[in-house]
């Protein structure tokens, strides 16, 4: 996936693809750290989040063009058993509010609805199945 492409963006192009296996093919092509790593937050139920569930009170970005590349590695703060562990909640809370707020609307709504893995059904075809069949060893069954 090009750096310079938004998820957004790059959903919105894979849920227009009529066929599961250009589907793929598409997943494929544009196979990248930031894709794989979105996708594994999304669908992977054993990685979970040290968040809690839902939008925290934070204000949209409607100037900023950055995307999810731009904040991947402040992943590493978020999910559990990485070292936000040792963070105060309400530090790793207020590094998510700064990461909502330092992308653009559309990126933080993902970046919601990766950390509360309910991407399914915002965009046409993107599912579990789709994801493992494109990345095999990507999600722990």
């Amino acid at each position: 996936m090009d750096n310079e492409v938004q998820l957004h963006e790059f959903f919105e192009k894979l849920a227009k693809i009529k066929t599961a296996v250009k589907k793929k093919e598409f997943l494929l092509e544009n196979e990248s750290r930031q894709l794989k790593t979105f996708l594994k937050g999304a669908f992977d139920k054993s990685l979970e989040f040290n968040l809690p569930k839902g939008s925290p009170p934070y204000t949209p970005n409607k100037e900023s063009k950055l995307g999810f590349g731009s904040v991947s590695s402040e992943y590493r703060f978020f999910a559990k058993g990485y070292e936000g562990d040792a963070l105060k909640a309400s530090v790793r809370e207020l590094k998510f509010i700064k990461v909502l707020e330092k992308v653009t609307p559309e990126e933080a709504e993902l970046l919601l609805l990766m950390k509360d893995k309910k991407l399914t059904g915002k965009y046409k075809g993107v599912t579990l199945k789709l994801v493992s069949e494109a990345f095999p060893t990507l999600i722990q069954k």
